[in-house]
């Protein structure tokens, strides 16, 4: 319990890790709502950015894009009939 508030705190003191949260959830719902750009595509493309960042701010920006990817892919999932990820093709059903 005490790595958990750690973790959070860490997070939300920094305002840099802010703005990569923001960031990430934005690009990862690009990336899932567009089909055949999955969250997995959209973490693995954005690792080499994370090189010059602290750790926290990293993880902070894929676990973002990550989580932004998956709901992104249930957008055109529900609106249009069309799995943006593969992991949302129940939505359609």
């Amino acid at each position: 319990m005490e790595a958990i508030f750690g973790g959070i705190t860490a997070i939300f003191s920094d305002p840099m890790c802010l703005a990569l949260l923001v960031f990430g959830v934005f690009l990862g719902i690009v990336f899932g709502c567009i089909p055949g750009l999955t969250a997995t595509l959209g973490v693995t493309l954005m690792i080499p950015f994370t090189y010059g960042l602290t750790a926290v701010q990293g993880l902070t920006l894929l676990i973002a894009i990550y989580v932004g990817g998956i709901s992104g892919g249930m957008i055109t999932a529900t609106l249009i009939n069309i799995p943006g990820t593969p992991s949302s093709i129940f939505t359609c059903y």
